[in-house]
């Protein structure tokens, strides 16, 4: 037995390459399992992919097409990393060719085996925002439907729906982790976004407190699009978000934070 609890590989054979660039290979290694038995352990080596979860004015950037494996699937805006691309650079580029959207910053999620018995693909996940329109260049073979849903349709699915024979919001489990990783991360920064149901006046009120007591430790550019997803989908937060996106990381940055918390509050006191 491996006094690490891990396997080895001793050999490793190519049975077939194909796909793009040649990059998918069906591999069979000789490998060690932890117990020490020897073992073929048949799996496809693959390309790296990314998952971009892009948010603006309180909707989330998705696309649906169709798989030759797997059907139509409704996921977030993402592809395999190219031979020699840093990740984020990948991130961007399929953002853009899919949807047509150019981030201003993308903010890393992590990543996430996405078959991890069987394959060596690893899809990192971003945050995308201050995402500005253009054209969409999408690879030979793809159609793509690029669309935008709410928040709270990703997250707080209708029980009807998902009950009966209507599709579940995401069929890809990478995009369910940047959706989930998110969430975390907004919720460290900002505690709970407001419920599906509330009012204006509810939401602007939240929205106040994480303007005006924003961690200084934490990263800014979360609790923007915190406020996005609270108040962007409102005319009046629209407004305040646009001001604050313009002025939040220039030389009168606190300032705008407190411009912006202090119409919060009063857009929360109206009657």
């Amino acid at each position: 037995m491996n006094s690490d609890a891990r396997w080895r590989k001793r050999d490793s054979q190519v049975l077939f390459t194909g796909g793009p660039d040649d990059r998918i290979r069906l591999t069979v290694d000789q490998a060690v399992r932890p117990d020490g038995v020897s073992v073929a352990y048949p799996h496809v080596a693959a390309p790296d992919s990314v998952r971009v979860l892009a948010v603006h004015r309180g909707q989330v950037s998705m696309v649906t097409q169709h798989h030759y494996l797997h059907g139509t699937i409704t996921d977030l805006p993402g592809g395999l990393v190219d031979e020699g691309e840093a990740p984020v650079d990948a991130a961007r580029r399929e953002l853009a060719e899919e949807t047509g959207l150019q981030a201003t910053w993308l903010f890393s999620l992590g990543a996430v085996a996405t078959a991890r018995a069987t394959s060596t693909e690893r899809a990192y996940l971003y945050l995308a925002h201050g995402c500005a329109p253009g054209p969409m260049a999408q690879d030979a073979g793809e159609s793509v439907r690029a669309h935008w849903c709410s928040w709270y349709e990703l997250t707080e699915p209708d029980l009807t729906a998902l009950q009966s024979a209507m599709p579940f919001p995401l069929g890809d489990a990478a995009s369910l982790a940047a959706v989930q990783r998110n969430s975390l991360a907004l919720r460290a920064v900002g505690g709970t976004l407001p419920a599906r149901g509330d009012d204006l006046l509810a939401a602007a009120w939240a929205a106040y407190t994480v303007a005006a007591l924003r961690d200084p430790i934490a990263d800014e550019r979360l609790s923007l699009v915190w406020l996005d997803l609270a108040m962007g989908g409102f005319a009046e937060g629209a407004v305040i978000l646009a001001e604050l996106e313009a002025a939040y990381e220039g030389p009168d940055s606190e300032q705008a934070w407190e411009r912006a918390a202090h119409r919060f509050w009063s857009l929360a006191q109206q009657e």
